[in-house]
């Protein structure tokens, strides 16, 4: 069995000190609220996996949909292969913007992404 400690001690080993990491647990599994680490203590997960997880770990309905994607493809870069669930998620965004004017998404992985192409289209 692993334990925290042992871990970290692998961590120390192998990742640079400039990775940081606020808690010296290890996290084995999530459900809903919950992490447990690989000692099996349960904790409240405050963080939401670093605020990305508003439904929880695991939500059913976010691990169906996941499930489904997957079975028919499982990531392209919209940019080099369009697909049309980002077309549909986009669309859907737009007519959530209040106001009577052409709206348009785009949608990006980080910050920034997002910068560099606000520059792009600014």
């Amino acid at each position: 069995m692993n334990t925290n400690n042992a871990l970290m001690q692998r961590r120390h080993n192998a990742v640079p000190r400039g990775v940081g990491q606020i808690h010296p647990i290890f996290a084995e599994r999530a459900e809903n609220c919950r992490v447990w680490d690989v000692e099996g203590r349960e904790y409240l997960d405050f963080a939401g996996g670093i605020a990305v997880l508003n439904t929880g770990h695991l939500h059913p309905g976010i691990v169906s949909a996941v499930e489904a994607q997957l079975k028919k493809l499982s990531h392209t870069c919209f940019q080099v292969l369009a697909y049309e669930p980002y077309l549909a998620l986009c669309e859907r965004m737009n007519q959530k913007v209040p106001g009577d004017f052409a709206k348009k998404t785009l949608l990006v992985t980080t910050g920034s992404e997002a910068v560099e192409n606000a520059v792009k289209i600014a």
